[in-house]
């Protein structure tokens, strides 16, 4: 998809060159074209991580359901292991997902970058303030696709964690070692 807006930016930016005369006139018409795409790359970009979020929230619900089972009985507990490892499963799921769109949009980032790099910055230097200008809208674009990737990130590591907490709860025995309620190791 930012491939194609990249090059639907390119387009743009070839009609420009045949509409404007002064390098001035250039520079600024790029600089709008360019702010263009960055908004819809940015906006693409965010959407596709709060989707995957949106996966993480769901199999953190599907996880908090199944939790109880070890507050109750291990006979309710060995019932209900099935349904509490098909929501580890989705945890699981959930995790590579939200992996694979991180990595999808770091590419995309790349993509716009190099982009900019190769074809826009030549062209706004006629502008003075137009190549750092730019810059500062890139990364104000980029910062709301960083927002939602730390908050997916953050709901990856609830989900490992919780499911390392499943696993002690549910594996360890009484005769195995836990830490004191306090949290602090015996000093033997």
């Amino acid at each position: 998809m930012v491939t194609e807006l990249v090059r639907w930016n390119e387009e743009a930016i070839s009609i420009c060159t045949l509409f404007s005369s002064q390098p001035s006139t250039l520079a600024t018409n790029v600089k709008v074209v360019f702010t263009c795409l960055l908004d819809q790359v940015s906006q693409y970009i965010t959407d596709e991580l709060e989707r995957a979020r949106e996966s993480l929230n769901e199999a953190a619900a599907l996880r908090e359901r199944f939790m109880l089972s070890t507050i109750v009985s291990r006979r309710v507990a060995a019932a209900a292991a099935s349904a509490a490892e098909a929501a580890a499963a989705a945890g699981e799921s959930s995790f590579r997902s939200f992996m694979v769109v991180v990595q999808r949009c770091a590419s995309s980032v790349a993509i716009v970058q190099q982009y900019f790099a190769n074809c826009i910055s030549r062209l706004l230097l006629p502008e003075d303030g137009a190549h750092a200008a730019s810059c500062e809208e890139m990364a104000t674009a980029m910062s709301s696709a960083e927002i939602a990737a730390y908050k997916g990130l953050q709901k990856c590591i609830e989900t490992v964690m919780a499911e390392v907490d499943w696993l002690l709860s549910a594996e360890q025995k009484a005769t195995d070692y836990r830490l004191p309620d306090d949290g602090i190791a015996p000093d033997h």
